[in-house]
């Protein structure tokens, strides 16, 4: 069985080595509902497909993270870093705390489900 926690440190291993030492985390369609990732970084991840709804990404790192097609529905995005995070595809309807800033740094397209326009993202 794999666990988060060894994903993370080898991740975190991974990016502190550019490379050299642990591996990329590679969580893609993994079920994560209800989650605790506050604090974790993920940066450069590959969460395609991932099913994170109503976890806490507090604080998450998802910069430049493949989150293609990931269901975020109802996640606490307070303070999650998504610059250049792909969202392409993403549901992110019913998020809480995310910003139009947040949101102006990540990779969106027609097919990345927002939240609600009369609930817009928090300035």
């Amino acid at each position: 069985m794999i666990l988060i926690r060894d994903v993370l440190a080898s991740h975190r291993e991974w990016l502190e080595s550019d490379g050299a030492r642990g591996e990329r985390a590679e969580l893609r369609n993994a079920i994560l509902q209800q989650a605790d990732l506050h604090d974790a970084n993920l940066e450069r991840a590959d969460l395609g497909g991932v099913r994170l709804s109503v976890a806490d990404l507090m604080r998450t790192n998802l910069k430049g993270a493949d989150l293609r097609g990931a269901d975020l529905w109802m996640s606490d995005m307070k303070d999650t870093i998504l610059d250049g995070a792909d969202l392409r595809g993403a549901n992110l309807s019913e998020v809480t705390r995310l910003t139009r800033a947040q949101l102006a740094t990540a990779i969106t397209d027609e097919t990345t489900r927002l939240p609600d326009a009369s609930d817009p993202p928090e300035d």
